[in-house]
């Protein structure tokens, strides 16, 4: 099968498509971007993680679980085979919380793909195409509303 820079391209610019919105949406949460990427793959990952899973030290994941945990994002408890570790869970509050500000996005991928019939995908190739002009800056910037989420009440 021949190469396809195209796609490889398309792949490269919705990763950094994703990262602005993965470091804004940390921002309007007031967690760094670390914290932010630990909660997604806490909120990904369908059960409880313990550090380990996350790739931390113990230190570090003490004290990513204590701001965590401080600002209502995770909850700690016991592992359920291993009394020595702990493991760490989502709150439904932070799973509303990113819907919430997922939400502009979503809309504005909506209305970009709104007149797409089924058999007009985007193949990578089209810069035209309206699927390839739902705006970035709308991720970042969620169109001038790009303000603090509020934190969880505990």
């Amino acid at each position: 099968m021949p190469a396809r820079p195209d796609i490889a391209w398309a792949v490269h610019h919705l990763a950094a498509a994703v990262a602005e919105l993965d470091a804004a949406t940390a921002r309007r949460m007031g967690v760094s971007a670390g914290d932010f990427l630990a909660l997604k793959h806490l909120m990904v990952a369908g059960a409880s993680l313990g550090p380990v899973e996350l790739g931390l030290t113990s230190g570090a994941a003490t004290g990513l679980a204590d701001r965590l945990e401080r600002d209502g994002w995770i909850r700690r408890g016991p592992h359920p085979a291993d009394r020595r570790r702990q493991v760490l869970t989502v709150t439904v509050k932070i799973q509303e919380t990113v819907l919430y500000a997922l939400r502009p996005l979503a809309d504005d991928i909506g209305r970009a793909t709104a007149s797409l019939s089924p058999g007009s995908a985007p193949d990578g190739r089209d810069s035209a195409h309206p699927g390839r002009r739902a705006p970035r800056g709308g991720a970042v910037e969620v169109k001038g509303r790009d303000r603090r989420i509020r934190r969880p009440r505990a």
